[in-house]
């Protein structure tokens, strides 16, 4: 049966179109990312501003041309953590509805960890046993803790996101050094509550690590990586971190414009909380995976049909 999810984060709205086999297995058929920024200004004024609702509008209909190109027979529209924080959720809800004919599912922070997870384990054949899976987004950062067979025994959900912390701290880009404290600070302090196995190896289920890894390995594309090379250390990570809070824009998106387009102004940020994370959790280490969110999805659609 073929599927296909919209995943419609603060930063980005990404599809994915893919066949599940009654084997059980997933495979990617189009993979496509949009910068929406649908989260802009979200966290200050709890509202959409008309300019997302636009953005959206002209993403949602390039995709739902896609969709119908390829003839999916299942369509998921999910939102995240700018579509939670709003204090009008459902009229974004019904707004959807109308663009696109199709309803629109504000996931929980819960089950977005819950589906990261497990969307990121359809990637990896190299885990056993516990790991804690880790989902850095725009507004909101997740975690959930299990095994490598898809049991998840805790769930977090925290506001921390690449977005969310540049627009409330690093207002500058490179940062003043007072605005970079005054982030990691509230970093510590959220990243405390954060209740999981901390001797559990980690696992990324989000593009940050995956953008990180092709940037600190120079390779073309994410095929171009062998197995062993999917891990990035905590050293890689606290030395770009290091470099790209120095950096300014446009340097930034020198690094790689393809990959970083659309996100050059937040990558800083989602790379200071993925170190942050990665400190807090004491891990040397972090296992990428390319997969997360939007592929975990699909598994919940096909569990619905009973696939």
């Amino acid at each position: 049966m073929r599927f296909a999810v919209i995943d419609v984060g603060t930063n980005t709205a990404q599809l994915l179109i893919a066949d599940m086999g009654s084997d059980g297995c997933l495979v990617p058929i189009l993979d496509e990312r949009r910068f929406v920024r649908l989260g802009e200004g979200v966290d200050a004024t709890r509202r959409l501003r008309e300019v997302a609702y636009k953005r959206l509008r002209a993403v949602l209909q390039e995709y739902c041309a896609l969709i119908q190109d390829r003839r999916v027979e299942h369509v998921t529209i999910a939102g995240t953590s700018a579509s939670r924080d709003l204090r009008n959720r459902e009229d974004l809800v019904a707004w959807v509805r109308r663009e696109t004919g199709f309803s629109y599912d504000i996931l929980s922070g819960e089950d977005e960890a819950t589906w990261s997870f497990r969307g990121a384990l359809t990637a990896t054949d190299n885990l056993s046993g516990p790991c804690i899976a880790v989902d850095i987004g725009g507004g909101s950062t997740e975690f959930a803790m299990g095994d490598a067979s898809g049991v998840i025994s805790g769930r977090v959900s925290i506001d921390v996101g690449s977005l969310r912390i540049t627009e409330r701290f690093l207002g500058a880009q490179p940062p003043r050094p007072e605005q970079i404290a005054e982030a990691e600070g509230f970093l510590a302090r959220m990243l405390e509550s954060v209740e999981v196995d901390r001797r559990a190896p980690l696992l990324s289920a989000c593009d940050t690590p995956v953008i990180l890894l092709l940037l600190h390995t120079s390779a073309a594309s994410w095929d171009a990586l062998a197995p062993a090379m999917c891990r990035l250390s905590y050293g890689d990570v606290d030395r770009w971190c290091e470099r790209l809070l120095a950096m300014a824009y446009e340097d930034v998106l020198a690094l790689r414009p393809p990959l970083l387009a659309g996100r050059a102004d937040v990558f800083p940020a989602a790379v200071l909380i993925f170190r942050a994370v990665l400190r807090e959790l004491a891990c040397t280490d972090c296992l990428v995976s390319p997969h997360g969110l939007r592929h975990g999805l699909v598994l919940r659609a096909a569990r619905a049909l009973q696939i």
